[in-house]
């Protein structure tokens, strides 16, 4: 019914409450608050005869209210006149329903009480809403920033006539016919303006009304463009969303909860590159509160009326996302919506970093130690068919690791047995914790019989050419924790070394939200590894190709910012990491405050009273000398 959502409106903004301003001034007369209340009541009286479809009777009240309001602030002082703040926003409103109706008013051609910061419009010639003077300046203000600086949606008003045309889907106005017009529908909606920007209820009634009246255009060029009509009017930007740490009182966790469905879902559309569709890059927090074309897609508290939840529903404009997938069950879709009404906290590490490996945070951060070794075991068992294909393989499992190779049963045992005595070793290095595993988790070791295995391993499964000097390396993310070694045959280097290496860097990489910079694990894994077994040749010749390193570094701190190769870059690190443990106090305090999960760059700095970059400058001629001396 044509008067359905009208009645709802007027029945809301007049109906709704007057309560009595508490003012406390003795300016105010109780004769004023006296009149303040009668006007306020004929309000009211107004919007039960505009229910009752009596709109002239209601227009009537409205042109004697407008008249008492305006003698009222004749005689009335500033504190006074603040009593009739509420009744100036209900008069505008009044006005615009009643026009619709075609009743026709004075106009409120002095600035109402509660609308003085707002310029008083004079009227067309015929008395018709102006586009130039009312409708423009709106639509600048409210859409400005995406519809008339920016295309977002494939949709511009840059100028009347363009607004007019419509996008390629169809015109958004029908003159005459506001209920009928996409402009409207989707502002009713609350669908747009997105990002935090909103329509006022009076301004969407302005919008109806010059729709109604035929939606003309009364300036001299309809190219002209809406920035020019309303110079005056600046475009709103939508409301950046800030991100927001959890406290860990939410129920829904955004890394556990969320982040998966996300990932799994949403990539082949809003990934990086040429899959970011709509502008959306969603493979990031920190991309998911930007948005792309369509704004912003939460809206923090209000997970119904959230971008994300609509689509995932399919209640807003355009297709149901995931396109082409099946729909999130109503399940999952309620977990995000919660998520959303809890704050959209976040709780996973970097809000930069890849949502997978948000999802994978969460999830092993809800595991216990025992669900995630064996998550740990079918992972490794899936690594060892990709990059073994068609080989045997033993497994072995102790306390604190898996082993998995080709050595032989017996081998993987001893191996393992000089695994269990080398972490208690490491653990007390580090400083670590005596009531906790080292690895939650426990941690792989892939041992390979062969040098051709072990390069058949970095090929296959992580896509790279392992350096020939390599006889060993670790990866460490919270899902998957691994280490992969060249079995010593001949004692050419020191299996327990190598071991100690891989678990340190492995608890390195792990420690803090987010995973402390390559060079600072990498770096200690090779002094833990000098200090489990100082004689082992390999340890050697890292002090040894010092000298050669640092004679090709251009600036001291080349090594942090990959201007060296690889295992350039390592020793180097490794001689760093040295160099910093020499003050073991700050040394211990930086891992305490990991473990704690502060932020490395701040904390480094904090305890070192400056950048890594800048304490290289410092390190640089120790090791100069240290080099020389290794000769």
């Amino acid at each position: 019914m044509r008067y359905v959502s009208n009645l709802i409106c007027f029945a809301t903004l007049l109906l709704a409450s007057f309560a009595p301003l508490s003012i406390a001034a003795a300016a105010i007369s109780p004769e004023q608050r006296k009149e303040a209340a009668a006007i306020s009541s004929e309000v009211d009286k107004a919007g039960r005869l505009y229910v009752d479809q009596k709109f002239e009777e209601a227009g009537e009240i409205i042109k004697n209210v407008q008249a008492r309001v305006d003698k009222f602030c004749e005689s009335a002082d500033e504190q006074a006149i603040k009593l009739l703040d509420p009744v100036g926003n209900r008069l505008l409103k009044a006005h615009a329903l009643l026009e619709l109706e075609g009743v026709i008013l004075p106009a409120l051609n002095k600035p109402m009480p509660g609308l003085a910061k707002t310029k008083p419009v004079a009227p067309v010639a015929d008395g018709r809403t102006s586009f130039v003077a009312e409708v423009a300046p709106m639509l600048m203000v409210r859409c400005g920033a995406c519809h008339v600086y920016d295309t977002k949606g494939k949709f511009s008003m840059t100028d009347y006539a363009t607004l007019m045309k419509g996008p390629a889907e169809g015109v958004v106005i029908f003159p005459g016919e506001p209920v009928g017009s996409r402009i409207v529908e989707v502002i009713e909606s609350g669908d747009m303006p997105r990002g935090g920007v909103k329509v006022a209820p009076a301004e969407l009634l302005l919008l109806k009304k010059w729709i109604a009246e035929g939606a003309k255009f009364d300036g001299k060029d309809p190219t002209a463009n809406l920035a020019e009509l309303a110079p005056d009017a600046k475009a709103a930007e939508p409301a950046m969303v800030a991100v927001v740490e959890a406290t860990g009182k939410e129920t829904i966790s955004f890394a556990k909860d969320v982040a998966p469905h996300l990932s799994d879902t949403c990539f082949n559309c809003h990934g990086a590159g040429q899959q970011t569709r709509a502008n959306f890059n969603l493979t990031t927090f920190s991309g998911l509160l930007k948005g792309g074309d369509g704004g912003a897609p939460v809206t923090p508290g209000k997970g119904a009326d959230s971008l994300l939840i609509k689509k995932l529903k399919g209640t807003a404009e355009g297709n149901r996302m995931p396109q082409n997938l099946p729909p999130l069950s109503d399940t999952i879709i309620a977990k995000i919506e919660k998520w959303i009404d809890e704050g959209a906290k976040y709780d996973g590490g970097d809000p930069g970093m890849n949502l997978k490996q948000v999802a994978a945070l969460g999830k092993a951060g809800s595991a216990t130690h025992e669900e995630l070794a064996a998550e740990r075991a079918k992972l490794a068992e899936e690594k060892w068919r990709l990059g073994m294909p068609g080989i045997a393989s033993q497994t072995v499992e102790t306390k604190n690791f898996l082993l998995v190779g080709n050595i032989g049963e017996n081998s993987l045992k001893a191996v393992g047995e000089q695994a269990e005595a080398i972490a208690p070793k490491v653990a007390a290095l580090l400083k670590a914790p005596r009531n906790t595993p080292l690895i939650k988790g426990r941690m792989t070791l892939f041992l390979f019989d062969q040098r051709y295995d072990y390069s058949e391993f970095g090929n296959m499964v992580e896509r790279r050419d392992l350096p020939m000097e390599l006889k060993g390396h670790f990866s460490a993310n919270p899902v998957e924790v691994y280490g992969a070694l060249l079995h010593s045959k001949t004692n050419e280097y020191s299996i327990e070394a190598l071991i100690a290496q891989q678990l340190a860097g492995a608890y390195i990489a792990n420690l803090g939200k987010t995973p402390p910079p390559r060079w600072f694990s990498e770096g200690v894994a090779r002094t833990i590894a000098e200090k489990i077994a100082a004689d082992d040749p390999r340890v050697a010749a890292w002090d040894t190709e010092m000298a050669r390193i640092l004679s090709s570094m251009q600036k001291e701190d080349d090594f942090l910012t990959g201007k060296l190769g690889p295992e350039d870059a390592d020793i180097c690190s490794y001689s760093f990491v040295r160099y910093l443990m020499s003050d073991s106090r700050k040394f211990d305090m930086l891992l305490a405050g990991l473990r704690k999960g502060q932020d490395f760059t701040q904390t480094f700095s904090s305890l070192y009273k400056g950048s890594p970059a800048q304490l290289s400058v410092m390190w640089a001629p120790k090791a100069v000398a240290a080099a020389k001396r290794a000769k």
